[in-house]
C-alpha cells in the first residue's frame, strides 16, 4: 500500500526549439493524502480556469454520475501562511535538524533565563516559539508586513501563545520603548530570514536591523547568529551554463539573432553581478574547495566603511570552470553554523535555498589535476548599499 500525496503533470513541447534549461515538470500536491491499494481503481480529475489547474482523486464514483458532472472548486488558501511562505520556506521550517541547531545554540550559550526579554527579528519565524519554551520571562516579534503578522498570530493562538508572544507591526528604526513596554532586549534572535531577499546575502538586512534598535538593547545583549560569513567555490555546471552559450543552428533553424541580443545584454552591468539559482535543481561539480571571503559580525554595529577581500582560489580538479557559487553561513554559536548552500563537501547541491551564481565571462578547462590554474577574485561589500560586488578572473 502506497500514500498519494501529489500529481506529476507536464506540457509536450513542440519540436521546434529545445532552448537553454532543461523542461521543468509541475507538482500538484493533493489536498488530501489517500492510501491506495495496487489494482484499486482511482479517478483523477483534472480542472482549469484561466489562471491555473489542479486536482483531486477519488477512490470510486457513483455509477450514475459522469465525468461532467464533477464538479471540483478551486483550492484557495484562507490561512494565508502560503502566501507569506513559498514551498522552499515550508521546507526550512519542517526541517527538524536546522529547529535542532537554533535550540542546540539557545541551550548552548545560556541566554533564556527567567528573567531575559527577547526580540526576534525575522519573516513568520517560529523562533520566538523556542524562546518562550526555552525560558525566556518576555518574548516580542518584529514583524514588517499585515500578512505576517495574520500568520503569526493565527499560529500562536494554535499553541496557546497569543498572551506570551506579542507581535509588533513595525520596521525596526520606528521600534519604540513603548513597543517593548519599556523594557530592554537582553536576547537578539534572528534565523535571518525575509521574504524580500533574492541573494544570499540580503538577509542581512538583520545587521542593519540589529543597528538600528541599538538603543533598545542593553549593554551585554546577547545577539543570535553572532556572526554570518560569505562562501564560495568555483564550479562546473551540468547544463546551468548553457543559458549564457549561444545556440547557433537549433533544429534546422538560425537563432543569431538571439544569440547576438544576448551577447549585447552581457555587456551591460548585469553581467557583472550574480544571479540567484536553487541548485539542487542544476547539477554542479566542485572544481576548488569551499572558502570563506568575508565575514559579519552582528555583535556589533554596521561599520561605516566597505567590507572589501581578494585572493585566488586553486583549481583542485579538472573540469571547465563555468562559474563561481556563492552562499551564507550563519554562525549561532562557537561551533554551531546554519548553512544555504554547501551541507558537507562530498554533497555538492543546495538545499531548500537559492544560491547566487556569479558566471564567468570565459571558460577555461583543467585537463589534468598538474594545470596551474586559477581563479582570482575581488569582492567588496558595501555597508551603505548592502550590496556586494564581485569581480573574478581566470589564470
Amino acid at each position: 500500500m502506497i500514500n498519494c500525496t501529489m500529481a506529476p503533470y507536464w506540457v509536450k513541447p513542440t519540436s521546434a526549439l529545445q532552448w537553454r534549461d532543461h523542461w521543468m515538470q509541475c507538482v500538484y500536491f493533493l489536498p488530501n493524502e489517500e492510501p491506495v491499494l495496487q489494482g484499486e481503481k482511482l479517478y483523477l480529475t483534472a480542472c482549469r480556469d484561466q489562471y491555473s489547474v489542479w486536482y483531486k482523486l477519488q477512490k470510486a464514483r457513483r455509477e450514475e454520475e459522469n465525468e461532467a458532472d464533477v464538479c471540483v472548486e478551486c483550492p484557495v488558501c484562507t490561512c494565508h501562511a502560503h502566501v507569506l511562505w513559498n514551498r522552499p520556506r515550508f521546507g526550512e521550517l519542517n526541517d527538524q535538524n536546522r529547529t535542532n541547531q537554533y535550540i542546540k545554540a539557545l541551550r548552548k550559550v545560556s541566554v533564556l533565563k527567567t528573567d531575559s526579554v527577547c526580540l526576534c527579528i525575522s519573516d513568520g519565524s517560529l523562533l520566538p516559539v523556542l524562546a518562550h519554551h526555552l525560558g525566556a520571562k518576555q518574548v516580542f516579534t518584529l514583524e514588517n508586513s499585515r500578512v505576517s503578522c495574520s500568520v503569526m498570530e493565527k499560529v500562536f493562538k494554535a499553541n496557546h501563545l497569543e498572551d506570551k508572544i506579542k507581535i509588533i507591526e513595525a520596521r525596526p528604526e520606528l521600534l519604540k520603548p513603548s513597543h517593548l513596554e519599556d523594557k530592554k532586549i537582553s536576547v537578539l534572535v534572528a534565523e535571518p530570514f525575509f521574504t524580500t531577499s533574492l541573494l544570499p546575502w540580503h538577509n542581512l538586512y538583520f545587521w542593519y536591523a540589529r543597528t538600528a534598535v541599538t538603543s533598545q538593547l542593553t549593554s551585554n545583549v546577547t545577539v543570535l547568529p553572532q556572526s554570518a560569513s560569505l562562501h564560495m567555490m568555483i564550479v562546473e555546471f551540468q547544463d546551468l551554463w548553457r543559458i549564457r552559450s549561444p545556440c547557433g543552428i537549433c533544429e534546422g533553424f538560425d537563432v543569431q539573432t538571439m544569440d547576438d541580443m544576448i551577447k549585447d545584454s552581457l555587456n551591460f552591468r548585469e553581467s557583472k553581478e550574480a544571479e540567484p539559482h536553487p541548485l539542487w535543481e542544476y547539477p554542479c561539480k566542485s572544481l576548488s574547495d569551499p572558502r570563506a571571503v568575508l565575514t559579519f559580525d552582528f555583535r556589533e554595529t554596521v561599520p561605516q566603511h566597505c567590507l572589501s577581500t581578494e585572493g585566488s582560489v586553486k583549481l583542485l580538479r579538472k573540469g571547465k570552470s563555468h562559474g563561481a557559487v556563492l552562499w551564507m553561513e550563519y554562525h549561532l554559536a562557537a561551533d554551531i553554523s546554519i548553512s544555504t548552500g554547501l551541507l558537507q563537501i562530498s554533497n555538492e547541491k543546495g538545499k531548500k535555498s537559492k544560491q547566487a551564481v556569479y558566471f564567468f565571462s570565459s571558460v577555461i578547462e583543467s585537463e589534468t589535476l598538474s594545470d596551474p590554474s586559477a581563479v582570482t577574485y575581488a569582492i567588496n561589500f558595501d555597508t551603505k548599499t548592502g550590496e556586494i560586488a564581485m569581480d573574478f578572473k581566470l589564470l
